[in-house]
């Protein structure tokens, strides 16, 4: 669980944007406030485009959290948004797959659930 002074939302493919308060969304802010920011933000890295910087990821395992299961972390070099991938791959293969996940998610722009600072929750 993140903690409370955490906000996030996550779309549909497994694509998450996550936040810590700051100027533009602060601790007040509402669950439409936390789903507009999380879409500005995935818009805002635009779509994958290999070999460009739309297209460049980071893949970590998460094997510290997760020792028995296969759970990938992939960023993209954007504070604040990566993918989670749950299949058992290397290191090349989670991270080309989470980098089309993100690309899924950028053409849908659907969220599935989201929460703000206070941990007030809206889903679907």
């Amino acid at each position: 669980m993140p903690p409370p002074e955490m906000a996030w939302a996550v779309f549909a493919h497994g694509t998450a944007f996550f936040s810590a308060p700051d100027d533009r969304l602060g601790v007040s802010a509402g669950v439409d406030d936390v789903a507009e920011a999380a879409r500005a933000a995935l818009a805002g890295l635009g779509p994958v485009v290999p070999g460009g910087p739309g297209g460049d990821f980071s893949a970590d395992r998460l094997s510290g959290w997760f020792p028995d299961e296969p759970v990938w972390f992939i960023g993209f070099g954007a504070g604040g948004i990566a993918t989670v991938v749950v299949e058992d791959l290397d290191d090349l293969r989670a991270g080309l797959t989470g980098r089309a996940l993100r690309d899924r998610d950028h053409e849908s722009m659907r969220l599935v659930a989201v929460r703000n600072f206070r941990g007030e929750r809206a889903e679907g």
